[in-house]
């Protein structure tokens, strides 16, 4: 028969091997979202959350098109205010074909706006007064969306790519 004390350290140590759910990355993953100190100007976070791309509020899928990705690829977003007011989000979308995501965004937002091939590789896609900046890296799909005319965008967007290279 099992002591009550025995039972307690079996339900700790079985509680410390429990995993994330499927589709949310751990706590412990190195994060691939940028700081607001990482932006130039004066930015603040709003809001950070891990959800699965079909979990994605609406407002947030790039050109409203979900086909981009798996609806059960993770994706780690965040949200920030300028100091005059505007919004910028960067989504990252992890454990994807981080090449072909990057080609479906690029077709799913040509079938809807404007898209023009950069050098980086990045794609800017032109939806609803939106700027929305793809580019990938490995198994990761970056994408920061903005006001459409913001000078600084294409600065962040660069800046988030590069971060997935250290994340």
């Amino acid at each position: 028969m099992m002591r009550l004390s025995q039972l307690v350290m079996l339900l700790v140590a079985l509680g410390g091997c429990a995993a994330a759910p499927a589709g949310v990355p751990s706590p412990s993953a190195p994060d691939v979202l940028l700081e607001a100190g990482q932006l130039a100007g004066s930015w603040t976070e709003v809001r950070t959350a891990d959800v699965t791309w079909a979990d994605l509020e609406e407002g947030l899928v790039p050109c409203s098109r979900r086909a981009i990705v798996p609806g059960g690829s993770p994706v780690r977003f965040r949200e920030f205010r300028s100091a005059d007011g505007a919004s910028v989000v960067q989504l990252v979308v992890s454990r994807v074909d981080g090449t072909q995501s990057f080609k479906r965004f690029y077709a799913e937002c040509l079938a809807v706006g404007g898209v023009e091939s950069e050098p980086g590789p990045r794609y800017v896609a032109s939806h609803r007064n939106e700027t929305e900046i793809a580019g990938f890296a490995g198994d990761r799909l970056v994408i920061v969306s903005g006001p459409a005319g913001r000078d600084d965008l294409r600065a962040i967007a660069d800046a988030a790519r590069r971060n997935l290279g250290e994340g």
